[in-house]
């Protein structure tokens, strides 16, 4: 009997990036300490630094950090009490750090955004392993398939649930289109036989999934 893994989120995400659904972040960066010396903010590896004088307090230091980063497009900056800065990315992806003249002078917090759906990744990962063959049927294969089907159909549910709009309707279920002139119609599916296959073959993990299940389906069942 072959040992089947199920996938994990780290092997989901790696396998199908587009199943994390990224939000842009907000750090706060806090001045914890008034301190001579250099204080920088890093956007990514984009650099802005501030020079505290002998006797320069936390709001000093908070102003001459926000002016230095004032000019940049990165991300939106704004003042937060009299020792924090709040850093809003202007798109997901970005990474704040902060240094200071001493260690804990200055610290950058991640506060909100980022990866906003490792609940949902996590909910269809252990649905999607009603959907799988039994692992028995791997015995005439490669075990390491059951892995990358589970991530597939997960992926699979993912990528609809994200397509369903306000209403209830999802992208995927247009069969035709018009504009002005121009009209786009949808073929058919060479899965469209058993309706639930045809929903498959409309994302890419879902025909990767139909494809490998082609090899481990047998007649009949192994137990």
């Amino acid at each position: 009997m072959p040992t089947c893994v199920p996938a994990d989120d780290a092997y989901l995400i790696a396998n199908w990036p587009m199943v994390v659904v990224q939000t842009p972040e907000v750090w706060q960066v806090a001045i914890l300490a008034a301190l001579a010396g250099d204080y920088t903010v890093l956007l990514g590896a984009a650099e802005f630094p501030y020079t505290a004088g002998l006797g320069a307090s936390v709001s000093d230091i908070q102003a001459g950090l926000l002016l230095a980063l004032g000019g940049q497009m990165l991300a939106a900056i704004a003042p937060s009490g009299e020792n924090a800065i709040l850093v809003q990315a202007g798109a997901p992806g970005l990474t704040v750090t902060a240094t200071g003249p001493a260690p804990d002078s200055i610290s950058a917090s991640l506060i909100s955004g980022g990866d906003s759906n490792a609940e949902q990744r996590a909910f269809w990962l252990a649905r999607a392993l009603c959907r799988l063959p039994p692992c028995c049927a791997f015995s005439y294969g490669c075990v390491e398939d059951y892995t990358l089907m589970h991530a597939s159909m997960a992926a699979h549910m993912i990528l609809t649930a994200n397509a369903v709009s306000g209403t209830g309707a999802s992208a995927n279920d247009f069969r035709s289109m018009r504009l002005g002139p121009a009209s786009l119609a949808r073929g058919a599916s060479a899965w469209a036989a058993n309706p639930s296959d045809g929903d498959l073959a409309q994302t890419a993990p879902g025909q990767l999934f139909l494809a490998l299940r082609t090899a481990y389906v047998l007649p009949a069942m192994c137990v």
